[in-house]
């Protein structure tokens, strides 16, 4: 008698449950795909960006895009989020993931909660347009400061001690989980996947210009 195997016997509910992890890590990646291009699109990051992460050694390298970048992208999620008065986290697809519908894995509760923490001391301090805009420069380049202050993106540093001390306790609260989601497994396969897809966007708009400018300059 044939003995079924552990991986074909498992629940429709673990099924269910592992789809989902799917989806949630999915929309990250699309998320982080997607907020690059408007940072490329911007200039406020660039393609040189993109090549020192393919050639740094480990995390604690090339930061901007290491960390940055997907630091920026959770940011804007929980952003989305809270305008839409989510009660978890709404990803790209439209799906609220809340803590009665979350995958049961301890990986997931590990990072899920601090989360849902996270979205809401955002939510009940308030941000302003500006202090949103210095938030977003925050978590994007960390302690490079000349980067920083190059993005003109109408930020306006807070004024009041601690109301700066609230922004930078969440910018350093995002930046950590970002180091540590870092470490999950297939984490580096699938980011650098999207690092490579925004080197082919850049070259892909720069191909589109040339060929622009050069029909411009065969029409005069």
């Amino acid at each position: 008698m044939l003995m079924p195997s552990l991986a074909n016997s498992r629940s429709v509910i673990e099924t269910i449950q592992e789809v989902k992890v799917v989806q949630i890590w999915e929309s990250m990646v699309r998320y982080c795909e997607m907020r690059g291009r408007e940072l490329l699109d911007a200039d406020v990051i660039t393609s040189a960006d993109l090549y020192e992460w393919l050639q740094a050694k480990n995390n604690d390298e090339a930061t901007i895009i290491s960390v940055g970048l997907p630091c920026y992208s959770f940011l804007q999620a929980l952003l989305n989020s809270i305008k839409a008065n989510s009660g978890g986290l709404l990803l790209l697809d439209g799906v609220e993931v809340t803590y009665f519908n979350r995958p049961k894995e301890k990986l997931l509760d590990w990072f899920f909660n601090p989360v849902m923490v996270l979205k809401e001391q955002i939510r009940v301090i308030r941000l302003g347009e500006d202090e949103v805009r210095f938030l977003e420069k925050a978590v994007l380049f960390g302690s490079n400061t000349q980067r920083m202050e190059a993005w003109q993106n109408g930020s306006l540093a807070p004024q009041d001690a601690l109301r700066a001390a609230q922004i930078q306790g969440i910018s350093r609260r995002m930046i950590g989980m970002i180091r540590s989601v870092s470490k999950f497994p297939t984490y580096r396969r699938r980011f650098r996947q999207v690092v490579k897809d925004l080197i082919t966007y850049t070259l892909e708009e720069e191909h589109c210009s040339r060929s622009t400018s050069l029909r411009s300059v065969v029409s005069v």
